[in-house]
């Protein structure tokens, strides 16, 4: 799962298997280590209800999107779900394969890029 921030906004971009996961119920947990005791933590969890919330505690961000939008969203070839949770812009989307770095081990679980094989 990567994790972009830019000033209100978060962007989380999925693999094909943290898409499953998360359409099957499950929260996805990832972390960066800073150095000895110190980690950025983020959870990305389907939740009931129709909204989309977002907290921070600490050192860990939580994001919940409305479980029946990600088991819609999970199936499909929909690209992401988007919403706010305050002054908070969210987006969750698919992570294609990048068109420049096709070798890439950390591309192998990404998305098909719906440009692959086109002239762009």
């Amino acid at each position: 799962m990567k994790l972009r921030v830019k000033g209100n906004t978060i962007r989380f971009r999925l693999t094909q298997s943290e898409v499953a996961q998360l359409g099957r119920g499950e929260a996805l947990r990832d972390a960066t280590e800073f150095g000895p005791a110190q980690r950025l933590n983020w959870i990305l969890e389907p939740a009931a209800g129709n909204a989309m919330q977002a907290s921070l505690d600490g050192t860990t961000v939580s994001v919940r999107l409305p479980d029946h939008e990600v088991r819609a969203w999970a199936g499909t070839g929909t690209v992401g779900i988007y919403g706010q949770a305050g002054a908070l812009e969210i987006s969750v989307e698919k992570d294609f394969h990048c068109l420049h770095r096709a070798d890439d081990p950390q591309e192998a679980d990404a998305f098909p890029n719906p440009l692959e094989g086109s002239k762009c």
